[in-house]
């Protein structure tokens, strides 16, 4: 079976200076989003108790933010990180996330229980915290490509050191085209 374009989790560093910084519009989206990602790190951090109960998380706002992390995690760790291990980080969630779930089921009887609560907990708090801060930098220091790049972009601002650039593999990239292409 070929394997298809989106299943292919694959980084490609370019250069420092190959791409493009951001324009106004998609500084401002960066910012926009930055800022969802650290109010869901402030709510994360204000309900970590409930999260590590024997009830499962009702809300539905809840389980999209999971969603969201699990499709989301290779790109934040891997361009992040300049790696290039593909699915690995979203599978080793994965498989943390089955065996906490066999410890709830065996310990407390229950899917939803502290071992998945505070697995789950923790993932979410890194990635909105590596997310959003990147988000709110990217936009602050015109990161060109990825925001996942704005903390090794910031280092090459303040040491003179280059550092790898990465597309962003999300809709930014389409936001700084069209920006670019609406300036010219």
């Amino acid at each position: 079976m070929a394997e298809h374009e989106s299943d292919r989790i694959e980084t490609v560093f370019e250069e420092q200076g190959s791409l493009r910084k951001p324009g106004p519009i998609g500084r401002v989206v960066r910012f926009l989003f930055g800022a969802w990602l650290l109010w869901a790190l402030y709510i994360l951090l204000r309900s970590w108790s409930g999260l590590v109960d024997t009830t499962p998380p009702g809300g539905i706002d809840f389980w999209l933010f999971v969603i969201f992390a699990s499709w989301v995690t290779p790109y934040v760790v891997n361009i992040g990180f300049t790696q290039n291990w593909r699915r690995a980080p979203q599978v080793a969630v994965a498989a943390l996330a089955a065996v906490a779930l066999v410890i709830d089921l065996a310990v407390y009887g229950t899917w939803w229980a502290p071992p998945l609560g505070f697995l789950v907990w923790v993932w979410l708090v890194y990635l909105s915290a590596h997310l959003g801060v990147s988000f709110v930098l990217s936009a602050w220091v015109a990161t060109p490509g990825c925001e996942m790049r704005a903390i090794p972009h910031l280092w090459s601002l303040a040491t003179g050191r280059s550092t790898k650039e990465h597309y962003c593999p999300g809709a930014l990239d389409r936001i700084d085209r069209w920006e670019t292409q609406r300036a010219h």
